[in-house]
C-alpha cells in the first residue's frame, strides 16, 4: 500500500514539475505583445525563441531530464535577455548560467524518493520426501497375484498411516520396506510360475496382521501424545488461573 502511495505521489509531482517555469515565463507573453505593437523584431524574435525554449524544458522537468531542462533554460534566458532585454552578450551569458544552476538546484533530488519494494522471502525448499521409493513400488503390487492382496491391502493402510506423519520413527519404515521386498520377490516367483507352499497362506495372514499391528502402533503413539498434550495444557491453564 505504501508503494503505490509513493507512486501517485511521484505521479503527480511529475505533472506539477514545470510550473514555476510557467510562472517565470508568464511576463513574457505581454512583453511579446508590446513588442509586436512596436514593431522591433529583434526583442520580438527574441522573446518567441524564449517561449520556446521554455516549453521544451517543460517538457524535459515532466520527463524526468532535469539537465536538459536546465541547459534550456539557461539558453531561454541568455536569449531573452541579449535578444528583448537589450543586455550586454557577456551579462545575458552570466543570466543563462544562472538560471541553468538555478534550475539544477531546484529540480535536482526534489523528487520523491522511490521506495524500494521490500525484499520477497526466500523460497523454502521443498522437504525431501521420505515415502518417494516406497510410494511406487507400492503402487506396482496393485497388480500383483491375487494371494498376496491381503498383506497388500493391510500394507496401504500402514502407508496412508506414515504419509500423515512422515516423521514417523525409522522402524515403521523399515517394516515397511521389509513388506515391500517381500511380497515383491514372492510375487515375482508366482508369475514365473512357481508353485506355492501351503505355508504362503499363513506367511500373508503374517504380513497383513503385522502391518495392521505397526499400523495401530503409530495411532497409539498419536492417541498418548494428544493425550500429554492435553494434560500440559490443562495444567498450564489452572497454573495461570484461567481454568
Amino acid at each position: 500500500m505504501e508503494t503505490g502511495i509513493m507512486e501517485q505521489l511521484r505521479l503527480q509531482f511529475r505533472q506539477l514539475r514545470g510550473a514555476l517555469l510557467v510562472l517565470t515565463a508568464l511576463p513574457l507573453v505581454p512583453a511579446l505583445l508590446f513588442n509586436l505593437i512596436g514593431g522591433a523584431q529583434k526583442p520580438i524574435l527574441g522573446t518567441l525563441l524564449g517561449l520556446g525554449l521554455l516549453v521544451l524544458a517543460v517538457r524535459k522537468l515532466r520527463r524526468g531530464h532535469v539537465r536538459a531542462a536546465g541547459l534550456l533554460v539557461g539558453a531561454a534566458t541568455a536569449v531573452v535577455a541579449g535578444m528583448a532585454g537589450h543586455v550586454a552578450p557577456v551579462a545575458a551569458v552570466v543570466f543563462g548560467a544562472m538560471a541553468y544552476f538555478g534550475t539544477q538546484l531546484l529540480y535536482t533530488h526534489a523528487e520523491p524518493a522511490e521506495v524500494e519494494p521490500p525484499p520477497q522471502p526466500a523460497s523454502a525448499e521443498p522437504r525431501p520426501d521420505p515415502l518417494a521409493v516406497p510410494r511406487p513400488r507400492l503402487a506396482a503390487l496393485e497388480g500383483a497375484d491375487p494371494r498376496l492382496r491381503p498383506a497388500v491391502a493391510a500394507l496401504r493402510e500402514l502407508f496412508a498411516e506414515l504419509e500423515r506423519r512422515p516423521e514417523a520413527n525409522a522402524e515403521a519404515r523399515r517394516f515397511l520396506n521389509l513388506q515391500l521386498d517381500g511380497l515383491e520377490r514372492i510375487d515375482a516367483r508366482l508369475r514365473l510360475g512357481a508353485e506355492p507352499p501351503e505355508s504362503l497362506s499363513r506367511l500373508v495372514e503374517d504380513m497383513a496382521r503385522g502391518s495392521t499391528a505397526m499400523r495401530d502402533r503409530l495411532r497409539a503413539e498419536e492417541s498418548v501424545a494428544l493425550e500429554i498434550q492435553v494434560k500440559v495444557l490443562a495444567d498450564r491453564l489452572r497454573e495461570e488461573g484461567y481454568a
